[in-house]
């Protein structure tokens, strides 16, 4: 079985080779169009041709290499989807495609900011500062919207752009098998581990959103991947993809930065092949700088003064006290998160004592955390990490492994000794330490998806894995859980398999005042919330408009994704407080939707606003953003 995964992997290489270079290709794209101010349907269709020319000319090129015998991959893989732990994983796969294709995105960080955003500069034609209060639409790493752009332009909707996170993720097994046996770990529990991994709750949950927190996670493993096999192959061509994948991951976002540490790390002993082709290694550098964290880190200098662009004027936050109580704080709220149930009934009586416990002096040293230590009732895409079926597992793992490798007497891995692939392996336990002390923003169990799996090497190193996973009750818990991801996928309050509203509906008739049954209903609200806020925009908004206003609070602008629709029709323009009268009708806004946030935000009544910019209330309604929040309220004002 082992030699027909090995085998496999090779034919696999080839899809993550094609994926880092797209990657490449269509980030260098997004910045070097906006340059000339190309990013619009023109400019792509010019990069698509000269893509396309490429291609032929390198086949040209390469013609008459040996064959790669696509039939003999086919039968690689139906041969290794007939066990049931690859069989579960395709399950995963299938069951996430149908909710990505059923849901249009609905989280509040896409709806807010990621995709409008993107909406603003292919209007622009390129990527530029935004007039707007959410520093997020300016300062966030680019590299998954410069997916997204092209995406738009062809289909005009958002209901694929969930396609570049459910591709990222089924390349994660192949990956996950090719590096951990590279570092050490047993082919035989790489393999158990390769499809356990990818099923873990952020991975599963945002391979079908448009959260990007675990796209960073196959560039992160195929950096260190490339460039070990660089180390022992001497191929230049891999240590250019290791360089490419690195800079890839730092540029999806700010806090995956340090995701360069262990590839710049793996790359040092093999450097030289660098020098065998020096101009062609100067041409991937410089790709590399630009598909990398540097253009936005410029730009955030540019403006803010902070390479991060996150300063405690812009964002409202305080600083974590010091690194020691960042450790402290950060080392509760994983574990708590991590180890949390699919279901918590007890989220507001642990809300309300995790406040109390706030007010305490020894409390107050978390203060500067955004929402310590706050539970949710249910998992969703924006509150997964690895979650508690792999925590739990990997925790059993460890003990029992201790006593299989006593019993058995066990040897390692032959590679496992070797004292540089050792330092590679706890290297990101470095990382995650740095991480904690230093991030004190809320949900940092999401935000460290692209670590999680960089974790596990120095944990199934043991030779005792290896006699571990032969075992028939361990084997059986590894199944529990893959079963455990693909049935909260079937309930997922973000895209519900099952027909949500009607069953949450017959429990609520017969259950009026059980509260576990409230909380199921508020949870599974928010998806057709989200439908009925699009549909109403649609009814309210003038179809013949080509500029809309929006004011919208801070954090606040949630529905700027639906004003949008569909896509290309019209264009979006933000409302600030210091904006005049004259500035919008210049801008040429005729009707302005006003958020009631917006209006708290300011002090301001709805009749002041109107007064101070000439303005008709022509309509108002509320509408469910949160269903753990107050409904929002909407007013549509026309300038006279």
């Amino acid at each position: 079985m082992l030699d027909s995964v090995q085998r496999a992997n090779q034919f696999f290489s080839v899809f993550v080779r094609i994926w880092i270079l797209l990657s490449a290709l269509l980030t260098a794209s997004g910045w070097l169009l906006s340059a000339f101010q190309l990013a619009n349907g023109a400019g792509y269709t010019i990069m698509l041709v000269l893509t396309a020319g490429a291609i032929l000319f390198w086949q040209r090129k390469s013609r008459g290499r040996p064959d790669k015998s696509p039939g003999r991959w086919v039968v690689i893989h139906r041969q290794r989807f007939k066990r049931l732990a690859p069989m579960l994983f395709l399950v995963l796969a299938l069951l996430i495609l149908l909710g990505g294709l059923l849901y249009p995105p609905v989280n509040g960080s896409s709806t807010a900011y990621r995709i409008p955003r993107v909406m603003h500069w292919l209007a622009a034609g390129r990527w530029h500062w935004i007039h707007t209060l959410d520093v997020r639409m300016n300062i966030a790493g680019c590299g998954y919207e410069w997916f997204c752009a092209p995406l738009i332009l062809l289909t005009r909707s958002d209901r694929l752009l969930f396609l570049p996170n459910w591709l990222s993720f089924l390349l994660l097994p192949g990956l996950i098998y090719s590096l951990f046996t590279r570092l050490g770990v047993r082919p035989r529990v790489a393999w158990w581990w390769m499809w356990l991994l990818p099923s873990g709750w952020c991975f599963i949950f945002q391979a079908g959103s448009t959260i990007n927190d675990a796209f960073a996670t196959a560039y992160a493993l195929a950096s260190v991947d490339f460039a070990l096999r660089a180390r022992l192959n001497k191929k230049t061509g891999d240590l250019w993809l290791a360089l490419l994948a690195a800079a890839l991951a730092t540029g999806v976002k700010q806090t995956g930065i340090l995701l360069a540490v262990p590839a710049l790390l793996a790359v040092w002993p093999s450097r030289n092949l660098l020098f065998n082709r020096p101009l062609a290694s100067l041409a991937v550098a410089t790709a590399c700088l630009l598909v990398s964290a540097l253009p936005t880190m410029i730009h955030n200098t540019q403006h803010t003064g902070n390479w991060s662009g996150v300063t405690p004027e812009s964002w409202g936050k305080e600083v974590i006290e010091s690194p020691f109580w960042g450790l402290i704080g950060n080392t509760f709220c994983l574990a708590t998160q991590n180890l949390k149930p699919p279901l918590f009934p007890f989220a507001d009586a642990w809300n309300a004592a995790r406040m109390k416990f706030l007010h305490t002096p020894f409390g107050a040293h978390f203060l500067a955390f955004e929402n310590f230590g706050y539970m949710s009732f249910g998992i969703s895409e924006t509150t997964a990490g690895i979650g508690s079926g792999i925590t739990i597992l990997m925790l059993i793992s460890l003990g029992a492994a201790r006593c299989c490798r006593r019993m058995s007497g066990a040897a390692p891995a032959a590679n496992s000794r070797d004292p540089f692939l050792r330092l590679l392996r706890w290297v990101p336990w470095g990382l995650v330490l740095v991480f904690m002390a230093r991030v004190s923003t809320f949900e940092n169990q999401r935000l460290l998806a692209p670590y999680y799996i960089l974790l596990f090497p120095a944990l199934l190193a043991s030779p005792g894995q290896s006699v571990l996973v032969h075992r028939p009750w361990w084997q059986s818990l590894a199944r529990l859980v893959l079963v455990l991801a693909a049935g909260l996928l079937v309930i997922s309050r973000d895209r519900p398999l099952f027909p949500s509203q009607t069953v949450v509906g017959w429990l609520a008739a017969r259950h009026p005042n059980a509260k576990l049954v409230s909380n199921m209903s508020r949870t599974y609200a928010e998806t057709p919330a989200a439908e009925k806020q699009r549909l109403r925009l649609w009814k309210n908004i003038p179809p013949g408009e080509a500029i809309l206003g929006y004011a919208a609070a801070d954090l606040g602008g949630l529905a700027e994704t639906p004003l949008w629709l569909p896509f290309g029709r019209r264009q979006i323009q933000r409302v600030l407080p210091e904006d005049t009268p004259e500035q919008l009708r210049s801008a040429g806004i005729h009707y302005v939707l006003v958020q009631r946030d917006y209006l708290l935000m300011t002090h301001d009544t709805i009749e002041q606003w109107l007064a101070r910019y000439g303005g008709v209330l022509l309509t108002q309604w509320e509408s469910l953003q949160d269903p753990y929040a107050p409904p929002e309220g909407f007013y549509l004002v026309r300038l006279q």
